[in-house]
């Protein structure tokens, strides 16, 4: 694969992750009964986009295939919130949470993996520090936690994922 096509795979799923996660933040204030949709299709699209860019990126990353299961575990969720919106839970927050320390371990072998390619690469460190703090705090609060506030989190998760790697590849595409 080229820099090129890295690169534009980077910018496409930075961009998807910063529109699903402003359309996570700002929607379900609309209505509560469309929250759980809202967030199933997030999960359904980014999932089973995940999983295909790891195939496609399979060269530039160390661990592809923990990217794949990260990616399925998102689909699997987003269609267990589609078809039972009160379906246990607990299982669904553990799964979310388990995302998270997963992608955390991602984007950190994502770092070291491009570690020549890519600039500001230290970015994703902050990134996946983040992201296993976040999974951390899921798993934690698991007995307490709703699913609002789980969706508030995975919005802010997508959000800020998206402006790093939107960050990565504009510092990567103009170098000075």
């Amino acid at each position: 694969m080229s820099e090129k096509r890295l690169l534009s795979c980077i910018l496409t799923e930075g961009v998807l992750l910063l529109c699903l996660g402003m359309g996570i933040l700002t929607l379900p204030k609309i209505t509560p009964v469309s929250f759980g949709l809202i967030l199933s299709v997030a999960f359904l699209i980014y999932g089973g986009f995940k999983a295909i860019n790891s195939y496609i990126m399979k060269n530039y990353s160390g661990h592809f295939i923990l990217n794949i299961v990260a990616g399925c575990i998102l689909f699997f969720t987003g269609l267990v919130l589609c078809f039972a919106h009160v379906f246990n839970i607990m299982l669904i927050i553990l799964l979310i949470g388990t995302y998270f320390i997963l992608e955390s371990i991602s984007s950190s072998a994502f770092a070291f993996r491009g570690r020549n390619l890519l600039r500001f690469r230290y970015s994703s460190f902050v990134l996946s520090f983040f992201q296993l703090l976040l999974g951390l705090i899921t798993i934690t609060v698991l007995p307490i936690a709703s699913l609002w506030i789980i969706g508030i989190m995975c919005g802010i998760d997508f959000l800020i994922s998206g402006v790093f790697l939107i960050n990565i590849y504009f510092a990567t595409t103009y170098r000075y």
